[in-house]
Order: structure tokens, then sequence, then C-alpha cells
């Protein structure tokens, strides 16, 4: 079929004089040359278009990834004032819990003291029961002197106990435990504790 089209395209032309094909030529090459340079310019408007979408996005990219480092930024900050916030709750903790322990140590060793006074008192108050009953006569000299050596040591005894347990055998930073001596060490001495 194309053999056809250019044997008709050949008898037209040479139907034609010169003049008419010079014109037919020039009609042609400003419809191609249009055609030509209306494609050139619809493409690079395309062209263009695609450059300045491009452009935009590039942008928007370089602006998300700006801002996803500032915000990874904020977020590492507020990380390590969370963990300082943490550690200064933690601290306060161990310090309230070790302020309510020597507080309750201050507290019952206080206490103790008080029942050592006590005690001394109400031996000093026997005594003088005894001295005031020998000097009305009731008792003999021989039993004030048992019954006021018997008060005397009594008093003692306790005045050691308390202190020597406070001393060798309590916890010294729990008053309500004792330290256990193991096998073959002393209390509150030189072998290993174990507070219970």
């Amino acid at each position: 079929m194309s053999g056809t089209l250019d044997g008709a395209l050949n008898n037209a032309l040479q139907s034609m004089t010169p003049l008419q094909i010079a014109s037919l030529t020039a009609s042609n090459q400003a419809a191609v040359g249009d055609n030509a340079q209306n494609g050139f310019a619809s493409a690079f408007d395309t062209s263009f278009q695609n450059t300045v979408q491009a452009g935009q996005n590039w942008n928007l990219l370089t602006n998300y990834a700006v801002q996803t480092q500032n915000l990874n930024k904020v977020v590492n900050d507020l990380e390590g004032q969370t963990q300082g916030n943490i550690y200064t709750a933690g601290s306060n903790l161990n310090t309230a819990s070790r302020t309510r322990e020597i507080q309750e140590w201050y507290y019952n060793n206080k206490v103790d003291t008080l029942f050592l006074f006590q005690v001394i008192f109400i031996g000093v108050c026997l005594v003088a029961v005894i001295a005031t009953a020998s000097k009305m006569g009731y008792i003999g000299s021989g039993v004030v002197g048992m019954l006021m050596g018997l008060v005397l040591v009594i008093v003692i005894l306790i005045v050691i106990n308390r202190a020597g347990y406070t001393d060798i055998q309590r916890d010294k930073r729990y008053w309500s435990k004792r330290i256990m001596a193991t096998n073959g060490s002393l209390p509150g001495g030189l072998g290993a504790k174990c507070a219970t």
C-alpha cells in the first residue's frame, strides 16, 4: 500500500509546476517548523513544570529532614531530662529512706535512754525507801545492806545489758535489727555480719 501512495505522490508532483512545488514545500516547512516549535515549547514547559515540582519536593524533603533532626534533638533532650529527674527522684527517695532510718534510730535510742534513767530513778527511790525504813527501825541494818546491794546490782546489770546490747549486738543502721554472728565469729565483732 505504501508503494501505491508513493506512486500517487510522484504522479501528483509531476503534474505540478515548479512554483506550486515551491509553495507546497514552503507551506510544509512552515507547518513542520511550527509543529517542531510547538512540540519543543510543550516539552520544555512540561520539563520546566516537572523541575519546579521536583524543586518543591526537594524543599519539602529538606524541611522534613531538618524538622526530624530538630524533633530528635528535642526528644533526646527530654530523655536526658527524664533520666536526670529519675536519678534525682531515686536520690531523694534514698535520702528520705535513710533520714527515716536515722530518725527511727535516734528516737528509739532516746526512748531506751529514758528507760535507763527511769530504772536508775526507781533504784534511787527504792534505796531511799529502804533507808527511810531502816531509820524508822522497821528493817535491820544487815537486811538494809542486802536490799540496797540487790537494788544496786539489778540497776547496774540492767544498764550494762542495755548498753552492751546497743553497742555490740544492735544493728547500727536499723534499730529493730540485731547483728547475728556466723559460725566461729563473735556478735558485733570480727566475724561477718548478717542482719536479721
